[in-house]
């Protein structure tokens, strides 16, 4: 089966729905406009690298952003534990997939939450054209 960039964004939000079902979660786009508690999770800058012949490795780094209701730091660091413990596994293709590389800040009291998935992907091989017959001669003793 094949993996996407978008089944591992729906697997984070997956994720995220399952730990927080009743925090809204919201794509790429920040609204003038927001009613807190919200979840905003956005795709960084995905990497794809080949390791070995027709496999490749790629990164999906994620930042989840969250917007507390008070803004109050002491609901942020908690939430950022239970982050940790939302975004450990994901399903990615019927697979669990680990998240690595965790990390928040709090800016402009504003939780970032840093996570990445790595996820091997495999290179279809090309249909080429196989050897049709082969005519040999030669004699023997």
């Amino acid at each position: 089966m094949e993996v996407t960039i978008n089944d591992v964004r729906y697997a984070v939000h997956n994720a995220l729905d399952a730990a927080f079902p009743d925090i809204p979660i919201s794509g790429e786009e920040i609204k003038q406009e927001l009613n807190p508690p919200r979840f905003f999770v956005r795709l960084l800058e995905p990497a794809h690298t080949q390791e070995l012949g027709r496999r490749f490795r790629r990164n999906h780094p994620f930042v989840i952003r969250y917007f507390a209701p008070d803004r109050a730091n002491e609901d942020m660091y908690s939430m950022a534990e239970r982050l940790m413990a939302a975004t450990k596994w994901i399903m990615v293709g019927g697979r669990q997939c680990p998240g690595h590389g965790m990390r928040f800040q709090i800016v402009d009291e504003v939780l970032h939450f840093f996570v990445t998935y790595s996820v091997l992907v495999w290179e279809h091989q090309a249909d080429d054209p196989k050897m049709q017959t082969l005519k040999q001669e030669g004699r023997s003793r």
